[in-house]
């Protein structure tokens, strides 16, 4: 790279770019001073996939080539209106830039650009825009180094995967313990006065009705059983995971528990028309409520890169794309059992066909499907007797439609478990 007098750009040289447009003449004279100007040639790296560098590097001339780690190319080009801003901004690096001619650049530190922000009170970000040459929309690009960025911090750990709360967790240990009995574990759920109310109040709850009144978080336990009150301890807890201090953020996280809430309450419905017993039904309702836990990951790493929350359409990409693999990190390390974990990674995927009876994924995802119709989701849905799921499942001879009005005459149960979930 030949770096060239930085005294030779001029004003308008700077102003084409939309981070230095605002700037009065004092100020850029000042940035002047901070910039490099290069002229590099054809083939040159500017830098490469995974670099954690301060360089933000802007194209005055010629073009550039972004090529991703999974072999994607796509074209920067100056000039264009998609070029106003820095190449590909993200740490660490989503893509290798080369350039494919001679190509003049300026080369900004990435402190310069922060205090530059701060100080124009009145710039509003703009989002990041490419030329890409190999997609079909400006959108398609930006979404797929958001992904890259993503996926890669999913890759190397660098997501915060959420602990499951200290409750739940010792409620889980105690009662690998064959000699827990129910005032053991109502000393454990006491610790957290809000989840032991929740227990109280779902063992006198029309879903678990018994001849009289529990008053103690012991007695509920007796009521319930171990193993009910493992699963509904779990889910009281999880609901305080889905929560942000970002405003924007916070709305999407309680979308997100309220859509886990539907799901988990026709999961609990669904397992109670095929099989006898309620243990099934209470592990289905977990299952559903859990289905939707990677967005918790997902949401908490765009809140610390305040930058990604610019574009809707691409955290709606994001949350599509990887939340399935978040969820199944997330309850890996919660240590969950596989049935679980299977749920979260493949309840969307609607020709999910392994062989054997119908398990605990199936039965999520047809309450899944069944809550998108509810709701009138504008997506793509399969129809249900399409979906093998459902042909799995002991619902005998019945049709979808047949199914959709059972659900809908049991809407007192399904009322009833999304009252005791989202309370």
């Amino acid at each position: 790279m030949q770096d060239q007098e930085a005294g030779e750009l001029t004003p308008e040289r700077l102003q084409q770019f939309e981070p230095f447009e605002g700037l009065d003449a004092h100020q850029l004279l000042l940035l002047r001073s901070q910039v490099q100007w290069r002229k590099v040639a054809r083939k040159t790296q500017l830098f490469g996939f995974g670099d954690i560098d301060s360089n933000e590097y802007f194209l005055l001339s010629g073009e550039v080539e972004l090529q991703s780690a999974d072999g994607k190319r796509f074209r920067v080009a100056a000039g264009q209106p998609n070029a106003r801003r820095q190449l590909a901004r993200l740490r660490p690096r989503q893509y290798t830039a080369i350039t494919t001619g001679p190509c003049e650049l300026i080369v900004v530190d990435s402190d310069v650009l922060e205090d530059l922000a701060e100080e124009l009170s009145s710039y509003e970000r703009a989002e990041d825009v490419y030329h890409v040459s190999m997609v079909s929309t400006v959108e398609e690009m930006e979404e797929q180094e958001l992904l890259s960025g993503f996926h890669n911090a999913l890759q190397r750990n660098q997501f915060v995967l959420p602990s499951l709360p200290e409750v739940a967790m010792k409620v889980r240990n105690l009662l690998e313990d064959d000699n827990t009995n129910a005032d053991m574990l109502a000393k454990v759920v006491n610790a957290d006065p809000s989840i032991a109310a929740k227990l109280v109040r779902a063992a006198n709850s029309p879903l678990y009705h018994g001849a009289s009144k529990c008053d103690t978080t012991s007695n509920a336990i007796v009521r319930l059983g171990l193993n009910t009150t493992r699963q509904l301890v779990v889910s009281f807890a999880v609901r305080d995971l889905f929560s942000s201090q970002s405003p924007a953020l916070r709305k999407r996280m309680l979308r997100a528990w309220q859509d886990s809430v539907e799901v988990g309450a026709i999961s609990f419905v669904i397992a109670r028309m095929v099989a006898k017993g309620r243990q099934l039904a209470e592990e289905a309702m977990l299952a559903g409520l859990l289905h939707n836990i990677g967005v918790i990951a997902i949401l908490a790493y765009i809140e610390n890169e305040p930058e990604l929350m610019e574009s809707e359409e691409s955290i709606d990409t994001a949350l599509k794309s990887l939340r399935a693999e978040a969820g199944e990190q997330i309850l890996e390390m919660w240590k969950f059992p596989p049935e679980f974990v299977e749920v979260a990674k493949s309840v969307a995927d609607w020709q999910r066909n392994p062989k054997g009876d119908a398990d605990l994924c199936d039965i999520v995802q047809i309450a899944l499907l069944h809550s998108y119709i509810r709701n009138k989701h504008a997506i793509p849905l399969p129809r249900i007797d399409q979906v093998p799921a459902f042909k799995k499942l002991p619902l005998g001879e019945l049709s979808p439609e047949l199914t959709i009005r059972i659900l809908d005459e049991a809407r007192e149960q399904i009322a009833e478990a999304k009252q005791l979930l989202s309370s």
